[in-house]
């Protein structure tokens, strides 16, 4: 009786030893599949600053040239005043 039960107990514990490597392998699976996702969006990222390095110096230029844009407009009204007027 003795020995029946230490078979079981010891087929027992190989079924649960199973079941919880069944159980790593699926989850590793898992793991995998978002690790490669990240590493995909970390490339997308990458990229986007990659791209988008040069944006800080451009932006200052865009705002130098609304700044003479804005001006040329607010002396448009003026122009159509005195379309006489000489420009300088």
């Amino acid at each position: 009786m003795t020995g029946l039960l230490t078979v079981l107990s010891v087929l027992a514990a190989w079924a649960l030893l199973g079941v919880v490597a069944v159980g790593l392998l699926l989850m590793m699976k898992s793991v995998q599949s978002t690790r490669h996702w990240f590493e995909k969006v970390t490339m997308g990222m990458r990229a986007v600053a990659h791209q988008t390095r040069d944006l800080p110096e451009r932006g200052s230029g865009l705002a130098a040239a609304m700044t003479e844009a804005l001006g040329a407009l607010d002396a448009a009204p003026q122009d159509l005043l005195d379309p006489e007027r000489e420009e300088s």
